[in-house]
């Protein structure tokens, strides 16, 4: 039996025989990332794709969990991709560089999509893959449902919009640059964390957030089952006073592990839940 560098070796002089320049859409699609398993699986062919991660079988976050199912999983292994033989390989800017160099050394056709902190980017993600996979009319018809529920949700002046903010465990919130933030605005609210400067993915200690006043505190946990000292944090007492006993909302972390079309049920449900709502 060789070695992994003489089994490495081997396929890298059979790379050189991959063809994928040729115009045709691909055939034997895999996708080894979440984000990159949803939009494949409302763009493509059944018979485009060859595997999903195992990550889509996960209804916590997953929104394809049911449709997943029906094809292989995969691990993002190297020994599980090469035997998959794919003509074209997704995944998104944050994975394993080694998998990454290794994959481009044996010449296989790899897209990296960007996480998208807007609907502009979604939008884009959703048109670049369409066009990869030779389906820019399902994209195009993707991004007009988009836009079509988003325009349902009817505006808000910008003077009647009540303050909210995402709290998580440790006192994270979503500032300007995120989904959640431009959720928010599309949604009728102005975002507290925003006004405070925050930006991003950060943390924002409990006395700015009382004296910010919000109307209302949005969270979007992973999951409910389990118990931390961090998470007792989103049951501190002054939380509830300061919003007049409003709860705290929960928003599925689902709407947010991904930039995807999904994102326009987020925006319902946070409409949904403005104040004296028209």
């Amino acid at each position: 039996m060789p070695g992994i560098r003489g089994f490495i070796l081997i396929w890298l002089m059979l790379a050189a025989g991959l063809s994928w320049g040729d115009g045709r859409p691909p055939s034997r699609v895999v996708s080894i990332n979440l984000c990159t398993d949803q939009l494949l699986l409302m763009l493509a062919d059944a018979d485009q794709i060859a595997s999903v991660s195992y990550l889509s079988l996960q209804p916590e976050s997953s929104f394809v969990a049911g449709e997943a199912i029906r094809y292989p999983t995969n691990h993002a292994r190297p020994e599980e991709l090469l035997a998959l033989d794919p003509d074209l390989i997704l995944t998104v800017e944050f994975t394993d560089r080694r998998l990454l160099g290794l994959l481009d050394k044996l010449g296989y056709r790899v897209a990296r999509l960007p996480m998208p902190t807007s609907i502009s980017a979604i939008e884009s993600n959703i048109r670049q893959l369409a066009e990869l996979l030779g389906q820019p009319a399902r994209g195009t018809a993707l991004i007009h449902k988009m836009r079509s529920a988003l325009s349902q949700i009817p505006p808000q002046p910008a003077n009647q919009r009540p303050k909210a903010l995402f709290y998580q465990p440790r006192g994270y919130t979503s500032g300007s640059g995120t989904l959640q933030n431009e959720a928010l605005a599309l949604a009728g609210w102005s975002n507290l964390a925003a006004e405070k400067g925050i930006h991003g993915y950060n943390s924002i200690d409990l006395e700015s957030l009382l004296l910010g006043q919000p109307d209302q505190i949005f969270s979007s946990t992973y999951t409910g089952e389990t118990r931390s000292l961090a998470q007792r944090q989103l049951r501190h007492p002054a939380l509830h006073h300061i919003t007049h006993n409003r709860p705290i909302i929960e928003i599925p972390f689902k709407y947010w592990i991904c930039g995807g079309p999904m994102i326009t049920d987020a925006v319902a449900e946070l409409h949904a839940a403005l104040p004296n709502k028209p």
